[in-house]
């Protein structure tokens, strides 16, 4: 509370937030990915992936942390990745389009189900979706059923995807921990094995599995890349774990 003219208490003033002009988050983008030094492994996963798609397309699946190192490698390029409608979804939907991308709009909170008719769509007309699997508000590295049925009713395979750099900034007050690469690092793009999903509608059993499952992977792919880049044993925290024992994961901080 703060003093007012009459020397009564008023309430705080709402804390103002900034939006950055497109053009500059565009720029500085832009830049920074320029400056990246990306090395690609398991493209021949990706690949594979592509060839026995039914519309030449995949479903990337990656964690909500590691979305704008992936997307600096894929510039210009027949993506779709699903945005957030947040202000901060606003302002990556305006970055991934000026990078010649195509952002959808929509979460599982709000505009969960246009967004996922859209993504198909994409992915039927021969996109390649991008999704954070734990996005857009956590549970921190909780991995959600939402890709499983983009994957199950178009065909295309699902490829997780880890990343990590030499040099990068993490937020640590963010849910997400979000990572932010710092100009001229070193930075390795793991592509893992796809995932083929029969057409069969699963049980919760059998989704829960494959949440399990990908997780592991995703989990296993981001060690392998931090390794490559000097980064060794910065494994998962047991605390974003306790889901796949059947429990509910928390946030935590990362060593």
């Amino acid at each position: 509370m703060r003093p007012g003219d009459d020397g009564n208490a008023q309430p705080p003033e709402p804390a103002v937030r900034l939006k950055p002009p497109p053009t500059l988050v565009h720029a500085l983008g832009t830049r920074l990915a320029l400056s990246l030094r990306y090395r690609s492994l398991g493209v021949e996963h990706l690949r594979h992936a592509m060839a026995i798609s039914p519309t030449g397309s995949v479903v990337f699946c990656l964690w909500h942390q590691s979305l704008l190192a992936v997307l600096g490698r894929h510039h210009g390029q027949r993506v779709a990745a699903l945005t957030s409608l947040s202000n901060d979804g606003t302002i990556m939907a305006e970055y991934i389009s000026r990078i010649g991308l195509r952002a959808i709009r929509g979460s599982s909170s709000r505009g969960g189900l246009k967004a996922a008719r859209e993504l198909m769509k994409a992915v039927s007309e021969g996109w390649h979706a991008a999704i954070t699997v734990d996005g857009p508000r956590g549970p921190f590295k909780e991995v959600k059923p939402g890709p499983f049925e983009i994957s199950r009713r178009t065909g295309a395979p699902i490829v997780p995807v880890a990343v990590r750099a030499s040099r990068e900034m993490s937020f640590k007050r963010a849910w997400d921990h979000f990572r932010l690469p710092l100009p001229g690092a070193r930075v390795a793009l793991v592509y893992g094995q796809p995932m083929v999903l029969p057409s069969e509608y699963p049980d919760s059993a059998q989704v829960f599995a494959r949440r399990v499952d990908l997780a592991r992977r995703l989990h296993d792919l981001e060690a392998y890349a931090g390794a490559l880049v000097g980064r060794a044993g910065e494994g998962p925290v047991r605390t974003c774990l306790g889901w796949m024992q059947g429990g509910r994961g928390t946030a935590a901080t990362e060593d």
